[in-house]
């Protein structure tokens, strides 16, 4: 993973800094922390940094296999959640509150300017000022009716969002290090689920912890606070990592999206990070916390940077991505989806399919209005025949539509993608 350096020179970023109003507190130059990608094998209050277990910054290699290859599946969808290369979009939603929606608005104009980017690409920003992980963490707040308008003034659906960047945090902590990043790490738990219960093609949902505070002049998040959020971030994708069902991104139980760090955003003040990343005074408004213009553009580049370079968003968030797909139905020799049988069914069918080599195999049922009623295979596959029992017993009488998608996993640099699918009718 990279991490990559500022997303202005530092002689340019000082002489901004003469320019601009600062923060009221310039004198937090520093607060004496080491950045979690910086720790090593030493521990904070107890507890390993790194970004990934065994304080690694690197995505374990499973993990980012298996990111590799749901990144292949990240395809334009028509409205209805259907692959449509031609007019189909992908959706890149944000999450998160004041800051990240300050953040992402300039990385969406910057990234908007950038002749890289995948045309099919639609980036909305769902982040909302004052929309605490507290809150959103309850499916019933109005922080996802009003992501629904935004979704809809884009041109885009839910069916049609793909990936989401996830930076939050909650307003005023008092509890102390770990009571408070475990409290949040439960809320963005509960809050991956809902991007997967809401936007149900969601594949992959990146996720970044604040930025510096040692410049705040308020209580609304402070350090350590601020730093401590990524122990936050850390622990939910472990907890994917080491295979707990609550968060499974496969059958049988689809409950998130893969998780990933994005971009680490955090370095202290002053104190250059590895990479060079420093926070000035002239970075924030006058509150010390939320970011000015000049801030602002700091993260958009950082997230740009990271979209632009991260193994499993080049596919889908680059013009190049386009093309290293190839679509077409499964007429070759060793491949086949059969007709489900059997054909009109009550309540149970059986669907077969062959492939001729190791594959990612994901298939999914769809109702006659284009929802994804049921998923019955979504996991890598040997060479072979295959077949899988459907019960639809819950489902009210109706055609349906079952959709094969097929990713062989290949040496070659690009995979090769074979889609097909089948109707069928339920009568209950």
């Amino acid at each position: 993973m990279n991490f990559r350096s500022l997303s202005l020179p530092l002689g340019v970023a000082l002489i901004l800094s003469i320019t601009r109003s600062p923060a009221q507190n310039p004198g937090g130059i520093s607060v004496g922390l080491r950045p979690l990608t910086e720790l090593g094998s030493a521990l904070y209050k107890g507890f390993p940094g790194g970004l990934y277990p065994g304080s690694s910054n690197s995505r374990p290699a499973q993990h980012d296999s298996v990111g590799r290859m749901i990144a292949q599946q990240v395809l334009p969808l028509d409205r209805s959640g259907f692959v449509d290369a031609a007019n189909g979009k992908i959706v890149l939603l944000s999450i998160g509150m004041s800051n990240t929606t300050q953040e992402f608005s300039a990385f969406k104009t910057l990234a908007g300017a950038d002749a890289a980017k995948n045309s099919r690409l639609v980036i909305v920003d769902g982040a909302q000022g004052g929309q605490t992980a507290s809150i959103i963490a309850n499916p019933a707040a109005a922080f996802w009716s009003v992501i629904d308008q935004r979704l809809q003034a884009a041109g885009v659906t839910r069916q049609q969002v793909q990936v989401a960047w996830v930076k939050e945090a909650d307003a005023g902590p008092t509890s102390g290090f770990p009571t408070y990043a475990m409290t949040l790490s439960t809320e963005l738990e509960k809050i991956v689920k809902i991007l997967k219960s809401f936007y149900p093609n969601i594949r992959i949902a990146y996720l970044s912890s604040r930025i510096y505070a040692g410049y705040a002049t308020t209580t609304l998040n402070p350090e350590p606070y601020a730093y401590e959020s990524a122990f936050s971030v850390k622990w939910v994708i472990e907890k994917q990592i080491r295979g707990d069902t609550s968060l499974a991104y496969s059958v049988p139980f689809l409950r998130a999206p893969w998780l990933s760090w994005g971009p680490y955003l955090w370095a202290d003040g002053l104190t250059p990070r590895s990479d060079g990343l420093i926070w000035l005074a002239t970075d924030f408004q006058p509150d010390g916390t939320h970011p000015s213009p000049n801030g602002q553009k700091k993260v958009a580049s950082l997230l740009l940077d990271f979209f632009k370079t991260d193994p499993i968003s080049i596919p889908w968030f680059l013009k190049a991505g386009a093309t290293t797909v190839r679509e077409e139905r499964p007429t070759e020799p060793g491949w086949e989806l059969s007709q489900n049988y059997p054909n009109p069914f009550n309540p149970v069918t059986t669907i077969r399919l062959r492939i001729s080599e190791t594959s990612l195999v994901t298939l999914r049922v769809f109702d006659v209005r284009g929802k994804e009623v049921a998923v019955l295979m979504n996991e890598i596959r040997p060479a072979g025949s295959h077949s899988v029992r459907w019960n639809a017993e819950a489902l009210p009488s109706g055609v349906y539509f079952y959709r094969l998608v097929v990713i062989a996993i290949r040496p070659a640099a690009h995979s090769t993608v074979f889609i097909d699918s089948r109707r069928m009718l339920l009568l209950q």
